[in-house]
């Protein structure tokens, strides 16, 4: 059976470029000049801009009558100013969330934490692919068909349900089958299911590297992520005059780039797309004209420094052992201990007494009390010191 999966592209929109009619029309005008290319599409929606905080800040009250009415009502007017009916997704969407947090009223766990936040990508897919289907025919896709998570050796509850992990590959029976049902398709982002079928969440960038994902499990001929800056830049715009739109980077450069502090990617995103070879196109949403930063396989060209990053929310722990030199196995000893914590380690400086290791507290979800257990179980080797 002959199945044409080297013509799909994988378009994926973040939580400002859904927020609006005008963003919609856009994400309607490209979708259809890649139909007009020879391209199915499959649109990979966040949340609307602001709607996941909304959703964190009611699973930790989910009694809160005034926090679920402003959620409903961000989507209301969307769908109101899109012109959706709101017979096609409110009754369904407000059942959601009724379930979402009768669950976590009983149960405040990570599990049903991720269920609520998954709701976000699901409304704003929901109501966004009413609007599309009037314009391109389009239909809507559940991301976790097509993305199931794998177990990670020492990973914190939290991690398994709020920032897990999935292989990258190709799916030729996926793209058949999603190939069926219409030339353009819209799914959620940030969502994938366990091996028992339950919502997990892809963590922060979730979105950009479950679209990653897809594109590979497509075998789509490229992604395009819609965002609101144009690319990778020499360093941070904000904060550097005169940095530089970079152009073309390969897979390496940009994966040290995101895992350094550049924000318009999730590293994961740059994992996901290089272990299936595909092509990541970085563009403005709001200047189409501008071509942006391409993510290529390896390129050649000048040596040198290409760009300056930094981190911030960064947990800085000072580990001072006089005798680590003599002491085998201090390090093992160490690394093993944070992995127990199912802590990933950003950086590590190590000296003749001293080892400094630098975490991501977003990343790793580490909270004050998370951060103070992880220094207390390493105290029992060395002296701890926290910044």
């Amino acid at each position: 059976i002959s199945i044409v999966s080297e013509n799909w592209i994988v378009l994926k929109f973040g939580g400002t470029s859904v927020a609006g009619r005008m963003q919609w029309d856009t994400i309607a005008s490209i979708a259809e000049a890649r139909r007009t290319e020879g391209f199915r599409v499959l649109l990979v929606c966040s949340a609307v801009a602001g709607v996941t905080n909304q959703l964190n800040a009611l699973a930790y009250n989910p009694d809160s009558t005034q926090r679920r009415q402003e959620l409903m009502d961000v989507h209301v007017r969307l769908g109101r100013d899109l012109g959706v009916d709101e017979s096609q997704w409110l009754d369904e969407a407000d059942s959601l969330v009724c379930e979402c947090l009768q669950n976590l009223a009983h149960d405040p766990g990570p599990q049903h934490r991720a269920a609520l936040l998954a709701v976000g990508e699901w409304m704003s897919t929901r109501i966004g692919c009413c609007f599309l289907q009037r314009k391109l025919g389009a239909n809507w896709v559940d991301a976790r068909e097509a993305l199931e998570t794998v177990p990670e050796e020492g990973m914190s509850p939290a991690r398994q349900w709020l920032s897990a992990t999935c292989h990258a590959l190709e799916s030729p029976g996926l793209a058949s089958r999603w190939s069926a049902l219409g030339p353009v398709l819209i799914t959620q982002g940030f969502v994938a299911r366990n091996s028992d079928g339950d919502t997990a969440l892809l963590g922060r960038g979730g979105s950009d590297t479950s679209a990653a994902l897809l594109a590979g499990r497509l075998s789509a001929s490229r992604l395009e992520i819609w965002t609101d800056v144009p690319g990778l830049f020499s360093a941070d715009p904000r904060r550097i005059d005169g940095a530089r739109l970079l152009h073309e980077v390969d897979y390496a450069e940009a994966l040290e780039m995101a895992a350094s502090g550049a924000k318009v990617v999730h590293p994961r995103c740059i994992r996901a797309a290089a272990a299936t070879r595909t092509p990541v196109f970085i563009r403005d949403l709001n200047r189409r004209d501008i071509d942006g930063t391409r993510i290529l396989s390896h390129l050649k060209g000048h040596s040198g420094v290409k760009t300056v990053t930094c981190q911030e929310r960064m947990a800085v722990i000072l580990l001072q052992n006089l005798d680590a030199r003599f002491q085998v196995g201090f390090l093992a000893e160490v690394f093993n201990t944070i992995r127990k914590r199912g802590v990933s380690v950003d950086l590590v400086a190590t000296s003749e007494t001293t080892t400094t290791v630098a975490i991501n507290r977003d990343t790793n979800h580490l909270g004050d009390d998370e951060l103070e257990g992880l220094a207390g179980d390493l105290s029992a080797l060395c002296k701890v010191t926290l910044f």
